[in-house]
C-alpha cells in the first residue's frame, strides 16, 4: 500500500477516499467508475425499513373489505416504485457489485427500529458485503420521551445487527444527543466500532 493508505471500519484502503450513497452506486457501472477514479470504498444507497415493511406486508394476506380510519395516510409514504431496489433486488446488487469491482462494498440500512432488520443484516453479509452502515432515523418528537429513551433506539439497534452479523457495523450520528461525546462512547462500548 502507498503513503495514502489507510483503514476504515477495519478494512484496509488504498486511500482515504471512500465514496458516500450516491445516485452512482444504483448501477454496477457506476460503481466500476468510482474504482477507476480512484475511490477505495463505495457505500451503497439505502434500503429503507418501509421496504422491508412493504416487502413483509405483500407477503400477508389483504383485507380489502376493510377501510382505513385516514384514506390519504397512505399517500404520506413513498410507493413501492418510488424505491430503486426492493430487498430482495438490494441483495442482488451487492452480490454483482462484488463481482464487479475490488473495493470494498459497504451496505447502508436505513432504519428506525429493530424489528426485522438482524435477519436482513445476515442476507446483507451473505450477500458479501463487507460491512454495513446503520442509518438510524428516529426524529424525536414525543414530549414524554427522555432522551436516554432516544439513545437506547440506537443502542438496541446496533447490539441486534453487531449480534447478527461478523462484518463491520457503522452507525452514522444524528443530531439528536444531548451529550455527542457520551454518545459516541456509549455506541463505541457497544459495538466497537471505527467511526
Amino acid at each position: 500500500m502507498g503513503k495514502l493508505s489507510t483503514s476504515y471500519l477495519g478494512l484496509k484502503l488504498r486511500t482515504p477516499l471512500v465514496v458516500s450513497a450516491s445516485p452512482l452506486s444504483h448501477d454496477i457501472d457506476g460503481i466500476r467508475r468510482l474504482e477507476d477514479a480512484g475511490a477505495s470504498a463505495v457505500v451503497l444507497f439505502s434500503l429503507f425499513e418501509e421496504q422491508l415493511r412493504e416487502d413483509a406486508n405483500r407477503s400477508q394476506p389483504q383485507h380489502s373489505n376493510v377501510m382505513p380510519i385516514f384514506t390519504e395516510l397512505p399517500t404520506y409514504f413513498p410507493k413501492g416504485g418510488e424505491f430503486h431496489f426492493g430487498p430482495a433486488g438490494y441483495l442482488t446488487h451487492i452480490r454483482a457489485a462484488k463481482k464487479a469491482v475490488k473495493i470494498p462494498i459497504i451496505a447502508s440500512l436505513n432504519c428506525a427500529n429493530v424489528g426485522a432488520w438482524t435477519e436482513y443484516a445476515r442476507q446483507v453479509e451473505e450477500a458479501g458485503a463487507d460491512g454495513i452502515e446503520c442509518n438510524i432515523y428516529s426524529i424525536p418528537t414525543n414530549p414524554t420521551v427522555s432522551s436516554n429513551n432516544v439513545e437506547q433506539v440506537y443502542l438496541d439497534i446496533l447490539r441486534a445487527i453487531k449480534h447478527a452479523v461478523k462484518i463491520p457495523v457503522a452507525v452514522k450520528l444524528s443530531p439528536f444527543f444531548t451529550n455527542m461525546a457520551y454518545m459516541a462512547r456509549r455506541l463505541d462500548e457497544c459495538g466497537r466500532m471505527a467511526w
